[in-house]
């Protein structure tokens, strides 16, 4: 599960809870209204540096899938014939990013 679904998965059931705490007040006869639990920062994780096999395992699976045409675009894109070609940590993160969301819209 990728840091972002966490992340929604954890603000919904956050939301959920204060929403079954009022329902119950409210079968209870409690009219005061609860404060909300702010939710608690995410600490800043140091950021994991993608790898070329990471990024393989990405484009891979989405040219699987049915987009090879769309990471053959991609690859292009970033000045590459291959996914060897690109040695740059940089882009290499970038790249995966972009891949991420083939096929997610």
């Amino acid at each position: 599960m990728k840091k972002s679904d966490k992340a929604v998965l954890s603000e919904g059931l956050r939301k959920l809870s204060a929403l079954a705490a009022e329902i119950a007040d409210q079968l209870d006869g409690v009219t005061e209204k609860r404060e909300e639990p702010t939710p608690t920062p995410v600490a800043d994780e140091p950021v994991k540096a993608v790898t070329l096999e990471d990024v393989r395992t990405i484009l891979a699976e989405k040219s699987r899938t049915g987009y090879r045409a769309e990471v053959k675009a991609l690859l292009t894109a970033h000045g590459a014939n291959k996914l060897s070609d690109i040695t740059d940590p940089e882009e290499l993160a970038k790249l995966a990013k972009e891949a991420e969301v083939i096929g997610s819209a």
